[in-house]
């Protein structure tokens, strides 16, 4: 599976001008072995043979390309995940975790924003904070 969702993604990586890789293919196969949102350092536990310089470097530029969000919550550490519909997360306190919240788009939350500010509202971000079930038993 992870290997067919990689041959799309290269040929809208050739689109945004980015060399296709053996780093690149792998950095991005690591990324999706993850049920959740990695931090460089795990995706380098999936590939130690590349060096987390090279990891965070590459790493960055999918997030520049868009492809890739960087999620700076939580301890400090800076999570990734490759891009995937518009959801929500929640986010531990305690420990970082991250997990997805997949609910209806909430689009009267925009069309409120807009008509109350008048802005033309692109898009938006909802962020749950609290304690994961193996934090709150600490």
């Amino acid at each position: 599976m992870e290997d067919e969702r990689i041959t799309e993604l290269v040929p809208f990586l050739k689109e945004k001008g980015l060399r296709i890789t053996p780093q690149r293919i792998q950095i991005i196969g690591a990324m999706m072995e993850f049920d959740g949102h990695p931090t460089a350092e795990d995706i380098q536990s999936k590939i130690p043979i590349i060096s987390l310089a090279t990891i965070y470097n590459n790493v960055k530029l999918f997030v520049k390309l868009g492809i890739v969000e960087e999620l700076p919550y939580g301890n400090g550490v800076s999570r990734f995940e490759l891009f995937k519909a518009h959801h929500y997360h929640v986010i531990c306190e305690t420990c970082g975790k991250i997990a997805d919240l997949n609910l209806p788009d909430l689009k009267v939350v925009e069309d409120f924003a807009s008509s109350v500010t008048g802005f033309q509202i692109h898009t938006h971000k909802m962020e749950v904070y609290g304690q994961c079930s193996q934090c709150k038993h600490l």
